[in-house]
């Protein structure tokens, strides 16, 4: 087994996910693009207002390894991602109590296209490391637009109703949203005040990363 590895390694070498550098899964130059600290940002108004704690700022390099999780499946992408998502939670654990996380669930196109659910998989990792069980009573209800190139306003239009909770879930306890990412907020306070109006206590969201929010 160790002896097809390294063949492996020998004729598909690893390279940089963003600059295709050979090396490790993100050269040490990209590196900076994705070295994960911890960053706090508020998002909704009022009853809506929603804690996101989130590992990277959003990059050319953040987005490359995002795409290259997505789009490509990509394991080293992935590997990065979920442990992005992990540190996130781990720093929010720290002060809450969290009984278990609800991914943003994929359009139904794209889960397709992709063949997985792609932030339920991201989740992984960070639930088994902190047994917390995943659940995943969020539907689409309906079609969305893809959000690329809509403002803020207009991503809250697109998403307003967006979200349906499966009522027969029962889900008592804190809830806490995954996302992979965190642009203006919409979906999550979307998804949020989705399960809130099923009776779910959804008392914060963690994502991978944190862009800087769109006007």
């Amino acid at each position: 087994m160790e002896f097809i590895q390294s063949l492996n390694e020998l004729l598909f070498p690893s390279r940089c996910i963003s600059c295709s550098a050979l090396g490790l899964s993100l050269c040490s130059k990209c590196r900076r693009g994705w070295n994960p600290h911890i960053y706090i940002t508020h998002i909704g108004r009022g009853k809506e207002s929603l804690r996101v704690t989130s590992s990277v700022l959003y990059s050319p390099i953040a987005q490359k390894v995002i795409l290259a999780a997505k789009e490509n499946h990509l394991e080293r992408a992935d590997v990065l991602i979920s442990s992005a998502i992990t540190h996130s939670l781990e720093n929010l654990l720290r002060e809450e109590w969290v009984d278990y996380l609800i991914p943003i669930p994929s359009r139904k196109s794209a889960t397709r296209l992709r063949g997985r659910e792609f932030i339920k998989e991201m989740a992984g990792p960070a639930s088994e490391k902190f047994r917390i069980p995943l659940q995943s009573p969020l539907l689409h209800g309906r079609r969305v637009r893809d959000q690329s190139g809509l403002d803020l306003q207009g991503r809250r239009n697109n998403l307003e109703g967006a979200f349906v909770v499966e009522m027969e879930v029962g889900l008592y306890g804190n809830a806490v949203l995954v996302d992979d990412l965190v642009t203006t907020g919409a979906t999550l306070i979307e998804a949020a005040r989705a399960l809130r109006y099923a009776g779910i206590q959804v008392i914060g969201a963690v994502t991978a990363a944190l862009a800087q929010p769109l006007r």
